[in-house]
């Protein structure tokens, strides 16, 4: 298919940087009070309380950032899946889901007055559980990467850059969470840390909220940029018959080659 071609997809990440970052670069500048990324979440920009000027282009431009993105869960699924099938479904199923809870949370905006639907803070619960299922995602792709590793050069570029920008943002989020639930737990030696964190960048879910979104720009584009042009790695099916399929550019197959009893059948 069209959407599927490198050159389309790499119009599409010119798309969603301009979208993404340009959109939010904009209203972050008409922003009411000062806007530091280091210290605001983004979701500062789409709150009609904090931003009742220009909320709706941080909003548009968020929406159309997920819209767009849309094609890469299909390319992932076609370029992973001739390594691990049932990773690769669920790696595109994932990514699928984080970017309409994104697009769900664009409508939703933080209103910061009353609950929408009955749930309390629903437009917080849709920006995490975007996150969450866009993460889901990314780490699956690192996994099915790391299996092809051995067979495949690209498989092997792209594990290591998936997994730098996949678990820099994770693994700060994680400590700066922990850290915060051990000072309920455990004051006593916890709460000079967070005292000393408190007025670091570190500390501040803004931080690494743009840290991931960079990190998954980053992660669309090594996904567009290193994954070869036709995936020619070995599926086993379930009957135990290796098949090697060799797709066009357009992601058609074009030849299929089938050795029984020349490979052994992987276990995901």
């Amino acid at each position: 298919m069209l959407l599927y071609r490198k050159s389309t997809l790499a119009v599409l990440l010119a798309l969603i940087f301009f979208s993404f970052f340009g959109t939010l670069t904009a209203s972050a500048w008409m922003f009411p009070k000062n806007y530091d990324w280091r210290y605001r979440v983004i979701s500062n920009l789409l709150s009609p309380r904090d931003n009742p000027s220009h909320y709706w282009m941080a909003a548009g431009g968020l929406a159309l950032t997920g819209l767009l993105m849309l094609p890469f869960a299909g390319y992932l699924r076609r370029h992973l899946g001739v390594i691990a099938p049932r990773t690769a479904n669920i790696s595109a199923a994932t990514f699928t889901a984080g970017i309409i809870a994104l697009i769900c949370a664009c409508f939703v905006v933080p209103q910061h007055t009353h609950d929408v639907l009955g749930v309390r803070r629903l437009h917080e619960l849709l920006g995490r559980s975007a996150a969450g299922f866009l993460a889901m995602g990314m780490l699956c792709s690192c996994w099915c990467a790391w299996k092809g590793r051995g067979r495949n050069r690209f498989a092997a570029q792209l594990f290591w850059i998936w997994s730098l920008v996949t678990l820099l943002p994770l693994v700060g989020i994680f400590f700066s969470e922990s850290l915060l639930l051990l000072t309920r737990l455990e004051p006593s030696w916890a709460t000079p840390i967070h005292s000393a964190l408190r007025h670091s960048v570190f500390w501040h879910l803004g931080f690494w909220e743009w840290t991931g979104a960079v990190a998954v720009f980053l992660f669309l584009c090594a996904t567009v940029f290193l994954t070869p042009r036709r995936a020619t790695l070995p599926y086993v099916d379930p009957f135990d018959c290796a098949v090697i399929r060799l797709y066009d550019e357009a992601g058609n197959v074009i030849e299929t080659h089938e050795h029984a009893g020349q490979f052994e059948q992987s276990k995901e």
